[in-house]
């Protein structure tokens, strides 16, 4: 009996020692296929910051969103406003690049004005004027919306006016009374975030938004005296524009003009949002990927646009010996008159965008035809600033009246067409 108990309890040592062997060989077999990973030494982590798996996964985040903010801009395109809505949406709340945050909110205005979504656009306006500062771009991101808002409520203006439809009419169905009624009271809070910030800073880019939106709210007046209010304010606005030291710039050695000879009246020049036709048509501007070209000035002085005039006068010489001031004529549409015009480069921010559209740049040119004053310009806020870079640089054919030096106001008219 003692010899069986024995011999059971060999044969069971000796199962557990087996099984003990092969967890062993198991193991050690394993370890031998497992690849080697060498430990990165400094040396490479200094030498090859790009590689990081934090420079990777941040590239790859910039082409996922920029891609998603192309398939944005195809639904956009075919008029699935509400699926793009949403997509923008996601971008912007995922995003961390300021850019990416700043292109979005542009285009998801765009969408909301072309539904009539007034209240989510003017909930993207606040977002964006509470958070603006001085110190950093924040506050040219507000221009840039709020541009867009213009640009926008244009736009939908003349889908009314594209149908025959006066927006004061009296029996307009209650849907479109709703609808108007609500784009006045976006352009309403839009007055009074730009009076704030013009209020602050007395900036030619402020008081030129102001004037775009009290220009819009003037043109839906309701009644008689409502168009009174709004006429009254627009030409305080226009007063202050054409007073406004910050446009009246010394360029190329010419000293500023005196507050009180405003060179452009306003009045005079037809709107460049109306819907007459003009005997002068606007330069066509389309992106490209190379530099704008200049067309060669036919009388052969390439660089007549370029040459500063010095027309200081000194302090102490008699009043009577000093030379007739050049008289100004308002000319109207300069277009047609150019020897030398220059094709504005598209912005790329406009052009990711989709801001298009009219801007005229109104200007002051010298006995010699060149553009020696850019006062303002009317029209998209993020195309502006490209035309008036490519205004400066026109040459034109300015002639005499009686023997007498004269020089012209007028204004460019520059089409971006995407």
């Amino acid at each position: 009996m003692n010899r069986s108990c024995a011999a059971q309890f060999v044969r069971f040592n000796n199962q557990v020692l087996l099984v003990l062997a092969l967890v062993l060989l198991t193991s050690v077999v394993t370890f031998a296929q497992e690849p080697v990973v060498p430990a990165p030494s400094p040396s490479a982590s200094v030498d090859s910051p790009a590689q990081s798996p934090a420079s990777t996964d941040s590239a790859r985040s910039s082409e996922v969103l920029q891609a998603r903010i192309e398939r944005a801009r195809a639904l956009i395109a075919a008029h699935r406003l509400e699926v793009a809505a949403s997509e923008l949406e996601s971008i912007r709340a995922m995003a961390q690049d300021n850019a990416f945050r700043n292109i979005t909110s542009i285009m998801l205005m765009n969408v909301y004005l072309e539904e009539g979504n007034y209240g989510r656009a003017e909930a993207l306006l606040e977002e964006t004027f509470k958070s603006r500062s001085a110190k950093d771009d924040s506050l040219g991101n507000f221009f840039a919306l709020a541009g867009q808002a213009v640009n926008g409520a244009r736009l939908h203006l003349a889908r009314y006016r594209t149908f025959g439809i006066s927006t004061n009419n009296e029996t307009l169905p209650p849907e479109a009374v709703s609808d108007l009624d609500r784009l006045r009271s976006l352009l309403e809070r839009m007055v009074a975030q730009a009076k704030e910030i013009s209020n602050a800073r007395r900036a030619y880019d402020s008081l030129s938004l102001l004037e775009d939106v009290l220009g819009l709210r003037l043109s839906l007046a309701k009644d008689s005296e409502d168009q009174i209010k709004w006429e009254t304010e627009y030409a305080g606005v226009r007063e202050s524009l054409a007073s406004s030291q910050t446009q009246i710039a010394s360029l190329g050695g010419i000293p500023p003009l005196r507050p009180g000879r405003a060179p452009v009246k306003n009045t005079a020049a037809p709107s460049p949002y109306s819907t007459k036709k003009s005997t002068d048509s606007p330069l066509s501007v389309k992106p490209v990927d190379k530099d704008h070209a200049s067309a060669a000035s036919p009388s052969g002085d390439a660089n007549a646009a370029g040459q500063p005039v010095n027309v200081s006068k000194p302090a102490d010489q008699p009043s009577a010996a000093l030379p007739a001031e050049p008289e100004v004529t308002e000319a109207g549409s300069l277009n047609a008159k150019a020897t030398k015009k220059v094709v504005p480069r598209y912005p790329a921010l406009a052009k990711q965008s989709g801001a298009a559209g009219l801007v005229r740049v109104h200007v002051l040119v010298d006995e010699a035809g060149r553009v020696i004053l850019v006062s303002r310009s009317e029209g998209p806020m993020l195309l502006r600033a490209a035309a008036e870079e490519a205004a400066r640089q026109w040459a034109f054919e300015v002639r005499s009246n009686d023997g007498r030096p004269t020089r012209l106001s007028g204004y460019i008219d520059f089409n971006f067409a995407l």
